[in-house]
């Protein structure tokens, strides 16, 4: 049963669609985007307060390191934001990855891609590539891999290709509600939408045409699910019972039997990162699988 807190926050976004405004098709969705690259909301003081928050740059664009001010890391983790490729991360993004290191000792480097559709499939990933080449020599150590939602889908791509150019791999990857097929064509997502607070089929499809551009949507670029999971490292993976992208999470488990996956009825979209009862259960999780890979 799920919290109290996790079905009134559900509810609340049901009611005012906020976050269901943001990904809907329609005259304001490009107009949504635009106003988001001006609103564009990075860690504040409070945060940076509580965990040692840096800034860097690669290639023209920001990237953004969290660790905790006291102690030692219990681990280092890569981090690919979500926003269906088009938006930017927001607050929910930093105060999760801001607890993962105030709590759990985790140290992580977020880097701000480019986004569609200003920036194309080919893009994105390209730049993505190109960090990965940077973050992983000897300077790294060891390290594990994440993203949510979209960033779940980069995560996969990234470390698909990395994997076929013979690169070091991460030692393990975290994929949360990950979006791995942008068709959104799967036959069960009409029956869910009506319970999803926070995506809608036809936006998510209109950011994925703006994403994918002029590659196939079935280029494993955009849709991972589609690509090559042979030799890759143990994989943490997480679906909500509401949320229209469960059946790429499920998907992937029927793939890949041996991953471990962990699914929650009736929880909304990238519920992991959120601040309830079962996102700091799903944190802890996350942590203890952080650290049990991050020595090997």
């Amino acid at each position: 049963m799920p919290s109290l807190t996790a079905r009134l926050i559900a509810s609340l976004f049901r009611m005012t669609g906020s976050l269901r405004k943001r990904y809907s098709d329609g005259p304001d969705f490009l107009n949504n985007i635009e106003q988001s690259r001006t609103e564009q909301q990075y860690p504040g003081a409070k945060l940076r307060k509580r965990v040692d928050i840096r800034e860097s740059e690669f290639q023209g664009r920001k990237i953004i390191r969290f660790a905790p001010k006291n102690g030692k890391a219990t681990g280092q983790l890569l981090y690919w934001h979500g926003g269906g490729y088009v938006y930017p991360a927001v607050d929910i993004h930093w105060q999760f990855l801001a607890h993962m290191a105030d709590k759990h000792g985790i140290v992580t480097t977020a880097p701000l891609y480019p986004l569609a559709p200003e920036a194309s499939a080919k893009d994105a990933v390209a730049w993505a590539m190109n960090f990965y080449r940077e973050f992983t020599p000897d300077r790294a150590g060891p390290f594990i891999m994440g993203g949510d939602s979209a960033g779940g889908g980069l995560c996969a791509a990234v470390v698909q290709q990395a994997r076929d150019e013979g690169r070091i791999l991460p030692k393990a990857l975290i994929l949360i509600c990950p979006w791995l097929d942008i068709s959104v064509s799967h036959p069960d997502q009409p029956a869910i939408e009506p319970r999803d607070c926070v995506l809608t089929i036809n936006g998510a499809r209109a950011a994925g045409r703006l994403y994918a551009r002029d590659l196939p949507l079935d280029d494993p670029r955009v849709s991972p699910l589609f690509g090559n999971w042979d030799g890759l490292p143990p994989i943490l993976s997480f679906g909500g019972g509401d949320d229209i992208l469960l059946p790429d999470a499920r998907r992937l488990k029927e793939k890949l039997p041996a991953i471990e996956y962990i699914e929650e009825a009736v929880m909304m979209h990238d519920w992991p990162i959120f601040f309830l009862r079962e996102s700091r259960t799903a944190q802890a999780r996350m942590a203890n699988f952080i650290a049990a890979h991050y020595g090997d």
